[in-house]
């Protein structure tokens, strides 16, 4: 009967195409391991270092802000804490994901992405929370009674100006990348979640094939997948 040859058909298209060309179900290459191409890990590596540099560098701004200035006042020593804590959180989250990355650790990787996410979040409302005080720099006098803790006076304000402006572009790339990220991340769970479902159906199926006896019982054979 057609239907009783056909599974004993696909079983004997795969063993004569395995004598042929020794492919073993470890060896078979089904396009599902894009991720781990060595393109795709130098565009990830690079993307990381990108990132950690861009949190590196705003906390150095800020940082030699307060060093070389003669007045501190409560304004920049927020700023400060905020891009110091950043990249504490960064290091930590970009630490994780390249373990998770480097050994396939599907779970760790969906968890570093919604971290991701949500830290992108966080650096869009930084800079929500740094241009309204720029914003305040240009319509508070600077004379005013109360203001001297907040807002610099003088000719501080000019250099406390031009830091603010730095700080509110390196907070829009790192809002990006910081999502970019986390975007990218979650790709890469999602490979690896497909890859894993993948190989173990086409292992079950390769292993275990059915097939009808002549008296309609169904029976099974086992395909040796290491040959």
């Amino acid at each position: 009967m057609p239907d009783e040859a056909h599974p004993a058909q696909i079983f004997d298209v795969y063993k004569d195409g395995q004598r042929k060309w020794g492919l073993g179900i470890n060896r078979l290459n089904f396009n599902i391991e894009n991720y781990k191409t060595a393109r795709t890990k130098i565009f990830l590596y690079t993307l990381w270092c990108t990132l950690l540099f861009t949190y590196l560098f705003e906390c150095l701004i800020n940082f030699l802000f307060l060093v070389y200035m003669s007045q501190i006042n409560r304004t920049s020593q927020a700023i400060f804490i905020f891009s110091i804590s950043d990249l504490i959180l960064v290091l930590i989250l970009t630490s994780r994901t390249i373990y998770a990355y480097a050994q396939d650790k599907s779970n760790l990787l969906q968890k570093s992405a919604k971290l991701f996410f949500i830290l992108s979040f966080w650096c869009f409302l930084k800079l929500l929370f740094y241009v309204s005080i720029t914003i305040l720099y240009f319509i508070l006098p600077s004379n005013e009674k109360g203001t001297n803790s907040l807002l610099y006076n003088d000719s501080a304000r000019i250099y406390f100006s031009y830091i603010m402006e730095v700080t509110i572009t390196t907070s829009i790339v790192k809002f990006v990348l910081t999502l970019f990220t986390g975007q990218k991340i979650q790709y890469i769970f999602s490979c690896i979640r497909t890859s894993t479902i993948l190989k173990s159906k086409i292992r079950k199926d390769l292993e275990k094939q059915s097939f009808l006896f002549d008296d309609y019982t169904y029976g099974t054979f086992m395909t040796d997948f290491w040959e």
